[in-house]
């Protein structure tokens, strides 16, 4: 199902952020208006009483029905002293979906990574990723993911609070995020051209190396390469191939290999079929 020709009729209310996908529908808008207990001029993204959540479940959330199966955009509000994401879904027709069913929201605090894990009934999107450069999103991504289906990976640029609820007619998953005013550095991913690394960090590890990311959508496989000082370790291709138009996830252990100060190269093939390295992780191994 293509539903990416379906998505193109809505409107780009504003192009505010970059992207390397075509089909990227990302707008920033003007905050949306809202009901608030608190003072009138609050940001959206900061009325009413509903908590934030630094680490952890932010939110297990379904309704009664549900006819939403694809992602079909991405909304964000850079607002002041908060931000909010919006994410929009289309029904098995391309119109815009009444229910979301089943989304569970989580954050991964030290990664600085917001997830959000969709129901099984969505299986594609018409966006793929965008890079916003806010004050607190840096990027997010659509990944497929083998175990847990489709998921919304939002990068953050520090330590953040986050809030989510969902909408009915039209559906959508509102995610609001605040600074947490914690400095401690983020565990942050590694990415490249069409590559994100998630783990391992670079420093003292263990076998077995998990090696996990997620790879552009034109990209069906990725090239890990270990290395010491005396040459080449391992050498292993995973794939990456899909069917979806997303980021597509990765993961493969390495249960033993060299010791001491090794490389890991992460990369992809050229039209020669040599791989190309765009990424290198200083590690070291016992």
């Amino acid at each position: 199902m293509r539903v990416a020709l379906l998505f193109v009729s809505l409107a780009v209310l504003a192009a505010a952020c970059t992207s390397t996908d075509a089909q990227d529908t990302t707008t920033t808008l003007a905050p949306p208006s809202t009901t608030s207990t608190v003072a009138s001029d609050a940001p959206a993204c900061l009325a009413g009483e509903l908590p934030f959540v630094e680490s952890g479940t932010v939110a297990a959330l379904d309704s009664q029905g549900r006819d939403a199966k694809a992602v079909g955009g991405i909304r964000w509000y850079p607002l002041e002293g908060c931000e909010r994401l919006e994410i929009e879904f289309l029904s098995a027709t391309g119109a815009p979906a009444t229910r979301i069913g089943p989304v569970g929201v989580s954050m991964l605090a030290d990664q600085g990574i917001v997830r959000v894990n969709l129901s099984d009934d969505i299986v594609d999107s018409a966006v793929a990723d965008t890079t916003l450069n806010g004050v607190l999103i840096d990027h997010w991504y659509v990944v497929e993911d083998g175990d847990d289906g489709l998921v919304v990976d939002l990068h953050l640029n520090e330590r953040t609070a986050a809030r989510a609820f969902t909408t009915t007619s039209p559906a959508r998953l509102v995610i609001d995020l605040q600074a947490t005013g914690d400095d401690r550095p983020l565990a942050s991913s590694i990415s490249s051209d069409g590559i994100v690394v998630l783990s391992p960090q670079g420093g003292v590890s263990l076998y077995p190396l998990q090696v996990g990311g997620y790879a552009a959508p034109e990209i069906d496989a990725i090239r890990l390469r270990l290395t010491d000082p005396t040459g080449v370790a391992i050498d292993r291709s995973v794939s990456t191939l899909s069917t979806t138009h997303v980021w597509h996830a990765f993961g493969v252990a390495l249960n033993d290999g060299p010791s001491g100060s090794v490389d890991l190269l992460v990369g992809t093939v050229d039209s020669a079929g040599e791989p190309v390295f765009d990424i290198q992780i200083p590690l070291d191994l016992p």
